[in-house]
């Protein structure tokens, strides 16, 4: 019970002030708002600590009562504070853990922080990538089809286009009542066994694709019917008795539509690999050797019941080697218990 107040207080005292704790030993220096007995809190560092605030949350702090308020919550921290560092808890593994973590975090952000992706990347390496995926910006326009298929050779070729022109007229007549009628007659008579069960769904297409798989008369056919309009369409298979059943209009977005998309994207590509080529040189300079023989004796206890395990990697979740690939370089956070949320401030 001790333990979980003493989290609370401290959880209250953290969100309520936006504290970015002072490093144990910092000397502190210009006019302060309160001192005391090991205790230092700054003009400059209230206005920081008062900044760090939502601008609506500001506007609470706008005369000296509420002022004094704030600045109650910082007193509250920095006497914590100093109290934990007279019991010596700055060498206490896990602050030393947490303040690690501070540090990469700092370290990524200066060398890493991102800047503005139209100057980092020029005109000529957007033009690249636009053409070297246009398929994601320019997307045809596509038609769902159903069709039944009467097979024929050179030699049936007559009969059995006549067979289909027949099977079209049943088909327009039994629509009038059932607008699934084709698809019966695909399930019960279509010669294409791929699509037969399905009910002679051809999935949505380009006129490029159709064409390529049955032909351009099957193509033209099928991109200048009408939605519900049953048409026989000739093809090196024999005779396609084709509906549309749906339609997705194409897609054109042009190089400077997309611009920023892409500038943004290739300059999250540019930090990740500066940020892996920044680690590989620290390792390299750190002549880092990996004993595999007591890696291998470590025993990886089981994960608990209820949920996954946080995957291996850098401190607070940074996957092993850096960066996900395709990510901008993020610094190392702090785990839950030292991030609490932030409680509504109290109302006088």
């Amino acid at each position: 019970m001790i333990r979980a107040l003493a989290a609370t207080g401290i959880a209250v005292v953290l969100a309520m002030s936006g504290c970015k704790p002072t490093p144990p030993g910092a000397q502190k220096s210009g006019p302060a708002v309160a001192q005391g007995d090991g205790v230092v809190v700054t003009v400059a560092e209230f206005k920081a600590r008062l900044d760090e605030q939502s601008p609506f949350l500001r506007q609470r702090y706008q005369n000296l009562d509420r002022k004094k308020e704030f600045l109650d919550s910082l007193v509250k921290f920095e006497v914590l504070a100093h109290a934990a560092e007279k019991e010596g808890l700055q060498n206490d593994p896990d602050v030393q853990m947490t303040m690690k973590k501070a540090m990469v975090q700092k370290l990524v952000s200066k060398k890493f922080a991102e800047g503005d992706a139209s100057k980092d990347i020029s005109d000529a390496e957007v033009q690249k990538f636009y053409d070297e995926h246009k398929d994601d910006f320019v997307k045809p326009a596509r038609v769902r089809v159903a069709g039944v298929l009467v097979a024929a050779t050179d030699k049936d070729r007559a009969a059995k286009g006549a067979q289909a022109k027949k099977l079209l007229a049943q088909v327009k007549a039994a629509g009038k009542k059932d607008p699934q009628a084709l698809q019966a007659l695909a399930r019960a008579s279509s010669d294409d066994a791929a699509t037969k069960a399905s009910g002679g769904d051809l999935g949505f297409r380009s006129e490029d694709e159709f064409g390529k798989q049955f032909g351009q008369p099957f193509a033209a056919a099928a991109f200048a019917t009408k939605d519900g309009e049953d048409v026989v369409a000739e093809t090196a298979q024999g005779f396609w008795i084709i509906r549309v059943t749906g339609r997705q209009e194409g897609i054109t977005r042009t190089v400077d539509q997309v611009k920023p998309q892409i500038q943004s994207r290739l300059q999250r590509e540019k930090r990740t690999k500066e940020f892996d080529e920044y680690v590989k040189k620290l390792r390299e300079e750190a002549k880092v050797v990996v004993n595999e023989a007591e890696l291998e004796k470590v025993v990886v206890s089981a994960a608990p019941a209820g949920g996954p395990g946080m995957p291996g990697g850098m401190p607070g979740g940074m996957p092993p080697g850096g960066m996900p690939p395709g990510a901008m370089p993020r610094p190392a956070m702090p785990p839950p218990q030292a991030m609490p949320p932030a409680p509504a401030p109290a109302q006088k």
